[in-house]
């Protein structure tokens, strides 16, 4: 049993030099030694300088103010409203910290704001105003965080907006640096490659998650008008025909090199067969001068055009995507910056892009000065599954087998962890490619084979066979079987399948584990014991389904379920069609249902989703805990009459870090107890149990940090949806 320790936090507002209330800590400034302590990782002791902590991405810190003893007894030191600056989807930013400063971005505007750590109150606030570049940047959120930088004198911000426009601020002030860019700003649409034109918009919306509604070029001589809100407004940005741009991740410090990459339209359901590649670019701190731009879809000519079968050209049918859009990782002593892929245009079809697709879902390793490649490895090919490289991968430096190793591991949607030299890309362990299901979906050429780690093993379900089924009585294994023949099975890698059941199986759909949300998504990740050689994933686990039709006002074949017609931008609907017209969502969150008899899962509970620990010395499962503990699983359905049902972990992708001595963690926007009030908890690193948890006003939608000043200890995490959206920082009480 985990042991089960709450504490409900007492919440107020800690006003500059105020005492708290409470007798557990007494305010000490930081020692000489912890001052003069050289960076390591990129971050300085107490601090956190970059999204995932420091530079290998550990988020890991070597505070242990906060620890078992005292875990229960924090308590709210300030809340900062992010919201004020405006609505967001959801909170999902980590703030840095450094030199004094809280640094973070708010609203759907991406304002960037400095905060007294000890107060929560805004130093400074920096908003862009982008036009309709912000009206229809495909990534209109807060994003991820902010990215530090200094030379010991010289301290800068770099923010990537919205509209794609990277931003360098003075850290003190808040003022855009004006040897930076043209006054501070570089337009990132600008050094693609792509003609640059004045833009327009026919509506006053925003951009439509399957790319309906887009920007166009305007007309010579077009005009704003403000009354119906469309028109030309003077924006210049990247020619729409080429497709939509973005960025969602904060950009990578190396050195004196700035790393950005970029984020696409969501490949659900896009309506058009081609769209921007990626790219990944390194930009000179300093001036904000481009030094080199790396293709994610490798041009004619350069190495791996040849695994995209009709044709690797920026505007060829079924060019698109491999947009690298999580965060980055690099190693400054060996000089790399490693880039995690996401996956070529259209999520659940491929067949208009035959080919393994360098380097989607791939893990590179580039040059931080020059852009060249080093090594990469490709961990999807031909992705069929929606299985883009969502997290940063983290570095460690361990033992394996005797042997002292530079390690990087990549968590994954797929459910595998990948472990390398991050020096040289030799797999820790062997992947072997392995012979996987054929699709059966007409014009899909799916890869006959996928590498598969040997280790470690897996942190969520995978697939679908028989032996993962409920049998609890033979009548609920005769049940479960029946639902489950209803669908394509197998082990891993099951290519979805055509709704109309024009297949060669037969069948309309096909078992869908892990989904599209993962495995590990950028909600959830691994965190790393630097001192230990630990790994902690984050992940969730479930069984869904997948199928493909025709979108009847697309330029694909097929597409996950959609009806695109009569949305702007969208093909004419063809002859006599009397469809629905949707605009925005899908059908995803009932592709979970066919997997439930009485409100039972068909699959049998596992260790799996929640926290797994691996030694990653040996590769092995050291323990596993649920997000938040065991959920009681019961039903009213005849069929489970008399069965005593046993508990699964807890739902949702926790949201995990590391001190010296403990694993902190909130559940995640749709984790936590049924029922129970939202909580931050405490596990011991070595065992995964729990020894502590507090009440917090609701879940964690991000990753938190922690750092100290003035010598107290602070976690900080996000929180909150729409127009409801928060910074809660903790910390122990105060000695009067």
């Amino acid at each position: 049993m985990m042991q089960r320790r709450t504490r409900r936090l007492a919440g107020f507002a800690l006003i500059a030099g105020a005492a708290v209330v409470g007798a557990t800590f007494t305010r000490v400034a930081p020692t000489v030694a912890q001052q003069g302590k050289p960076l390591v990782r990129g971050n300085a002791y107490g601090e956190w300088r970059h999204w995932g902590a420091d530079q290998w991405s550990t988020r890991y810190s070597p505070l242990e103010q906060v620890n078992a003893s005292n875990f229960d007894s924090l308590q709210v030191a300030w809340e900062w409203k992010a919201s004020a600056f405006g609505k967001d989807e959801y909170y999902r930013t980590t703030p840095i910290f450094a030199n004094g400063r809280l640094f973070t971005v708010a609203s759907t505007r991406r304002v960037a704001t400095a905060l007294d750590p000890e107060t929560g109150e805004t130093l400074w606030m920096y908003r862009l105003d982008e036009g309709i570049r912000w009206q229809k940047a495909p990534r209109q959120f807060a994003g991820r965080g902010l990215s530090y930088w200094t030379d010991g004198r010289i301290e800068r911000v770099l923010l990537v907006t919205p509209g794609y426009h990277l931003i360098s601020l003075d850290a003190k002030t808040g003022k855009p640096d004006p040897l930076f860019g043209k006054n501070g700003v570089v337009d990132l649409m600008d050094g693609l490659g792509y003609p640059m034109v004045p833009l327009a918009v026919d509506d006053s919306g925003p951009l439509i998650i399957s790319d309906a509604a887009p920007m166009r070029k305007a007309k010579p001589g077009e005009t704003w008008d403000p009354v119906k809100k469309i028109g030309a407004d003077g924006t210049v940005g990247l020619d729409p025909a080429a497709g939509q741009i973005a960025a969602s991740s904060p950009p990578m410090v190396v050195g004196n090199m700035l790393v950005v990459g970029n984020s696409s339209i969501h490949g659900y359901y896009p309506i058009r067969t081609h769209n921007v590649t990626g790219t990944v670019r390194g930009f000179d701190i300093r001036t904000g001068r481009q030094a080199w731009k790396f293709n994610l879809v490798p041009q004619p000519g350069e190495f791996g055009a040849d695994t995209w079968k009709n044709g690797s050209k920026n505007g060829t049918k079924g060019v698109g995507k491999n947009d690298a859009w999580a965060p980055y990782a690099a190693d400054e002593q060996l000089g790399l910056v490693y880039i995690p892929v996401g996956m070529p245009l259209m999520d659940e079809y491929g067949g208009h892009r035959p080919g393994n697709n360098l380097y989607g879902n791939s893990l590179v390793a580039l040059d931080a000065k020059t852009g060249l490649r080093k090594w990469h490895f490709q961990m999807v090919h031909h992705d069929i599954w929606d299985y883009d490289t969502p997290m940063a991968p983290n570095l460690m430096d361990i033992t394996v087998d005797g042997k002292p190793r530079k390690v990087i591991a990549q968590t994954t949607k797929q459910g595998w962890v990948y472990t390398f030299d991050r020096a040289t890309g030799e797999p820790i362990w062997p992947m072997v490619e392995t012979p996987v299901m054929k699709s059966d979906v007409p014009g899909e050429i799916s890869s006959p084979t996928q590498p598969i780690p040997s280790k470690p093993a897996a942190y969520s379900q995978q697939g679908l066979v028989e032996a993962d089924l409920i049998d609890y009585t033979p009548a609920i294994k005769d049940s479960a079987l029946k639902m489950a023949k209803r669908c394509r099975m197998g082990p891993y890698f099951i290519p979805p399948a055509a709704a109309d059941g024009k297949g060669s199986t037969g069948l309309k759909c096909s078992w869908y584990a892990p989904g599209a949300s993962g495995g590990v998504n950028i909600d959830g990740g691994a965190t790393v014991d630097v001192e230990t050689g630990m790994l902690y994933v984050a992940s969730i686990t479930g069984m869904s389904t997948a199928q493909l039709q025709k979108d009847p006002c697309s330029e694909f074949d097929y597409s996950s379920p959609r009806n695109s017609c009569g949305l702007l931008g969208a093909l004419p609907a063809p002859a006599g069609y009397e469809g629905p017209v949707r605009e925005r969502g899908g059908d995803f969150a009932a592709r979970a249902g066919g997997s439930i008899i009485g409100g039972v899962s068909i699959v049998k509970p596992k260790e799996y989703g929640g926290i797994t620990a691996y030694n990653m010395k040996s590769g092995d499962k050291s323990w596993w805990a649920p997000n938040a503990g065991m959920l009681k699983v019961t039903s009213r359905d005849p069929l489970f009459a008399g069965v005593t049902l046993p508990p699964q972990g807890g739902r949702g992708q926790a949201q995990a870090m590391t001190t010296k001595t403990l694993l902190i963690y909130g559940t995640g926007r749709s984790g936590g107890a049924p029922g129970e009030a939202p909580k931050l908890y405490a596990l011991d690193k070595t065992t995964g149990k729990q020894v502590g948890a507090v009440e917090i006003a609701s879940k964690t939608t991000a990753v938190p940090m922690t750092f100290l000043h003035k010598g107290r200890q602070y976690i900080v995490f996000a929180s909150g949806a729409e127009n409801e959206t928060q910074l809660t920082a903790l910390a122990l009480p105060v000695k009067k």
